[in-house]
């Protein structure tokens, strides 16, 4: 989707240009994509959102689904996905320049992300079955009981909302 806006475009352009609205974890986003699954009028095949990240609003809140969701970068700085499974197990990703472009998380996994370089970051996240709000648990100060204290200190930040 060409939108007419170039890498050097500020952040408010490109909420401006792909009408994007202030997300409750954190960041911006609009979902631009949904594909009905075959029989099954409850669950989406897939569904796809922007979504941009900001010095202001520099991360998306701890969160889980238990779909797979897959992330593609397309301007801007780069962002780091955290992701824990049930064991414990801390994953990161960097998406962005110069580390990566895509990046998958697997569905079960708590999972949250951070601007770390630039003014703003892009990127589409595609869930695979698609989202529904059924499908969806934001973490809460009750997870810290649950993870090591150093796991905690890791999420702590995407733990209460974004910023």
């Amino acid at each position: 989707m060409s939108v007419g806006v170039d890498d050097e475009q500020d952040a408010a352009g490109w909420i401006d240009a792909l009408a994007l609205e202030a997300h409750p974890a954190g960041g911006f986003f609009r979902q631009y994509y949904r594909a009905p699954f075959p029989g099954a009028a409850e669950r989406p095949l897939i569904t796809v959102i922007y979504y941009l990240l900001t010095r202001e609003r520099p991360r998306a809140g701890l969160h889980r689904l238990t779909a797979d969701s897959l992330y593609f970068h397309h301007a801007g700085g780069t962002l780091r996905i955290v992701s824990v499974g049930a064991a414990g197990d801390l994953c990161e990703a960097r998406l962005g320049p110069p580390d990566g472009f895509q990046a998958e998380v697997a569905g079960g996994r708590w999972k949250g992300l951070e601007l770390v370089s630039g003014p703003w970051a892009l990127i589409s996240e595609a869930v695979v079955p698609g989202w529904t709000p059924a499908d969806h648990e934001v973490a809460d100060r009750s997870l810290q009981a649950t993870v090591t204290p150093a796991l905690w200190a890791e999420l702590a930040p995407f733990v209460g909302g974004g910023a």
